[in-house]
This record gives structure tokens, C-alpha cells and sequence, in this order.
């Protein structure tokens, strides 16, 4: 599944500049593509790889683990600085499948997952995250719940930390001012976003478009 906004061409190009992946993260993007699952893709992928690594992250939380492959590359960057990944999935065939991949990459003992719906979950969680990856944006917006995504996670940030928002441009149907209810959630979580005094914010046009933002 595709949700590029950028010239396909340019996407396939930074696609193919990418060194190859290894036998697990070959075969999620096998997977995606034959059964039309979501993946952040290698170039996203190493985009949350660098961050975490630059930030030198120890404690990562992830909403939205899906298939596990964004996890792998925060667990390969959380691996080198003897980090921990807590991870918030609701289904439990993804939480299968990501166990198992996440497990097949030889990185298990840096995980927790935590089944159940990330707004009952997320107050219980310990507070101090250096980096958080919101990965379900577009169903927050479909359930009317983008802002309130947004907002359970900046007290869970610690001042200095990075909160990295995937799908904020919606295949470039934020751009529509007659949008469906879930493009006006999406509009709604970026003005949101931008205006918010406890974030410096910025957004930037990365396949279907990646919010970065440091709490203050």
C-alpha cells in the first residue's frame, strides 16, 4: 500500500538508493505489498532510526506497532544505547505478527507490548519517554480522536524529547477544504500541533508526511 505525496518517481528513487534489507524486514516488505498492508517503508524507516539514534534514546514508546517493521529500526537504534521500546497495539494478529518478526531480528528482550486501545492505555504509562512515534493517526482521526492523541503524548514526553507523527498530510488530502471527517481530523491534529505552547513542531513532506516535534 502506497501513500506517497511527493513525485512517485523521487520516492522510487531515495527507494532505491537505500542499502538492501536484511531476510526480515525483506520479508514484512514482501508481505505489505502482496497482502496491501501499511509499512513506513526503509527510507521512514531510517529516518526513525537516525532520530533515535542522534537523540540517543533509551526509553521509546510506539503507537500503532502493525506489522513491526518500524519497530525493528527503533529497536536496532534502542538496542545500541541499551534501550527499552513499549509498544501499544490493539489487534491481536498484529501483535502476532510483530512478536514473531520482531523476534525472527533477534531483538525481543527490547520490547514490551501492551494489547488494548491506546486511549484507556496511555495514562498508565510511566512518563519521561525520550521519543515517541504516533503511528495511528489515521484512525484516530476516523474515531475523532486525533487531537486527543496528540495530547495524551506530550505529558508523556520528557522536556527535550521527540514526538514523530506519521500520515499527517493524508495523501495530500489535507489540502481539500471540503475534506471527509477523517481529513478534517488530520487538519485539526496540525493546527493543533503547530499552535501547541509545549512543542517547537515542524512537518515535513516525507512519503505521507512525518510531523517532528521537540517538547519544550
Amino acid at each position: 500500500m502506497r501513500y506517497d505525496i511527493t513525485n512517485i518517481a523521487i520516492e522510487d528513487y531515495l527507494l532505491g538508493l537505500m542499502p538492501q534489507r536484511d531476510q526480515v524486514l525483506a520479508d514484512l516488505e514482501e508481505r505489505a505489498q502482496v497482502r496491501g498492508l501499511s509499512l513506513v517503508g526503509p527510507v521512514q524507516g531510517q529516518f526513525l532510526y537516525l532520530q533515535a539514534l542522534a537523540l540517543q534514546a533509551r526509553k521509546a514508546l510506539e503507537i500503532g506497532i502493525t506489522t513491526g517493521y518500524a519497530a525493528i529500526y527503533l529497536l536496532r537504534a534502542l538496542q545500541q544505547t541499551n534501550g527499552h521500546l513499549t509498544a501499544i497495539e490493539r489487534h491481536s494478529d498484529r501483535i502476532e505478527l510483530a512478536t514473531q518478526m520482531i523476534q525472527n531480528a533477534g531483538l525481543s528482550g527490547y520490547i514490551t507490548i501492551h494489547q488494548g486501545d491506546w486511549p484507556a492505555l496511555m495514562p498508565s504509562l510511566d512518563r519521561d519517554y525520550d521519543l515517541i512515534f504516533l503511528d495511528v493517526l489515521r484512525g484516530a482521526a476516523h474515531e475523532g480522536h486525533a487531537v486527543q492523541a496528540l495530547e495524551l503524548c506530550v505529558p508523556l514526553l520528557r522536556s527535550g524529547g521527540l514526538l514523530i507523527a506519521d500520515n499527517v498530510l493524508c495523501s495530500a488530502q489535507v489540502l481539500e477544504e471540503d475534506a471527509p471527517p477523517l481529513v478534517r481530523g488530520i487538519q485539526q491534529f496540525n493546527r493543533t500541533l503547530m499552535a501547541h505552547p509545549a512543542l517547537e513542531s515542524v512537518i515535513i513532506p516525507l512519503r505521507d508526511g512525518v510531523a517532528i516535534c521537540r517538547k519544550k
